[in-house]
C-alpha cells in the first residue's frame, strides 16, 4: 500500500507544509511560493498504476493557508489481469483555508479496473476546487473504451454534512458508452466542483461541451471534449479568474 499525508498551515504569512509523510511509489516536491500561497506537486516513482495497487492520500489545509495540489504526469492504469487497482483520498479544509486539488488525467489503458473514492470535509468558510478528468484510453494507438471498469466516487461534506455527490461507473460491456446520454461521440471527459466561489461562468469553445449546475452547496462543471489537454485548460481558466494567488 502506497501511503501519502500533507497537512499545510499559515506561518508568518505565508503557506507553509506543517506535517508530511509518505511512501513508495509517493513523494513530494519542495512547495513552490505562489503569493503567500503554495504549489505543491505529487510525484510517483512507478510510471503507472498497476494491479493490486492500493493508494492513500490525506490532505488536511488548516486555517490561512492556500494550496494548489498537481500532479507531476497522466495517471496510467495499466492492463490488469483479473484484479484491480484501488485509491482513496481523503480531504480536509478548514474555514478560511482554500484548496485547488487538481490531480493529472487519468489513462485507462485495456482491460484495466479502477476503484476511487474521494471524501472532501469543507468548514463553511473555506474555499476548494477539484477536478476529475478521464480519457477514453490510449487513443492514439486505438485503445477506446476498452478498460473493463472504471468507478469514480466523490462525496463532498460541509460541516459533515453531505452536499455533493458524484458516482461515475463506467462499464463498456455493459452498455453503449459512446452513446447518447454519455461520451455522445467524443473521447475525454471532465468534471470540476467548486465550493465559496463565485457563479461560475462558462466560456464557449467549439471543440468542448459543457454545463454547469448548482449542488446542495457549490457548483459543478461538467465537460465533453477530445483531448485531456483541452478540459484542463478549460477548468483552469475557470480556476484562474478568481485564483488570488495565481495558477
Amino acid at each position: 500500500m502506497g501511503r501519502l499525508y500533507i497537512e499545510t498551515a499559515q506561518e508568518n504569512g505565508r503557506t507553509v507544509v506543517k506535517d508530511s509523510f509518505f511512501t513508495s511509489p509517493f513523494k513530494i516536491t519542495k512547495p513552490f511560493e505562489r503569493g503567500g500561497g503554495a504549489e505543491i506537486m505529487i510525484m510517483q516513482a512507478s510510471a503507472g498504476i498497476l494491479e493490486g495497487d492500493s493508494h492513500e492520500m490525506e490532505f488536511n489545509i488548516r486555517s490561512g493557508s492556500s494550496v494548489i495540489i498537481t500532479g507531476q504526469s497522466y495517471t496510467k492504469l495499466f492492463r490488469m489481469e483479473k484484479g484491480r487497482a484501488e485509491q482513496k483520498v481523503k480531504i480536509r479544509v478548514e474555514k478560511g483555508a482554500s484548496l485547488c486539488y487538481l490531480p493529472c488525467p487519468v489513462i485507462p489503458f485495456a482491460d484495466s479496473e479502477f476503484l476511487g473514492r474521494n471524501e472532501i470535509y469543507l468548514e463553511k468558510g473555506a474555499r476548494f476546487a477539484m477536478q476529475d478528468i478521464l480519457a477514453c484510453g490510449r487513443k492514439a494507438m486505438g485503445e477506446r473504451f476498452d478498460f473493463r471498469k472504471y468507478h469514480s466516487r466523490t462525496v463532498v461534506y460541509e460541516d459533515d454534512k453531505p452536499v455533493f455527490a458524484d458516482n461515475t461507473r463506467l462499464v463498456p460491456e455493459e452498455f453503449r458508452i459512446n452513446g447518447i446520454g454519455y461520451f455522445e461521440g467524443y473521447t475525454h471527459q471532465g468534471m470540476a466542483y467548486f465550493y465559496g466561489w463565485k457563479e461560475i461562468l462558462l466560456h464557449e469553445r467549439d471543440t468542448l461541451l459543457s454545463a454547469v449546475t448548482r449542488a446542495v452547496e457549490g457548483q459543478t462543471v461538467r465537460i465533453l471534449g477530445s483531448s485531456s489537454e483541452e478540459i484542463e485548460s478549460y477548468i483552469r481558466e475557470m480556476i484562474r479568474e478568481e485564483c488570488v494567488y495565481g495558477i
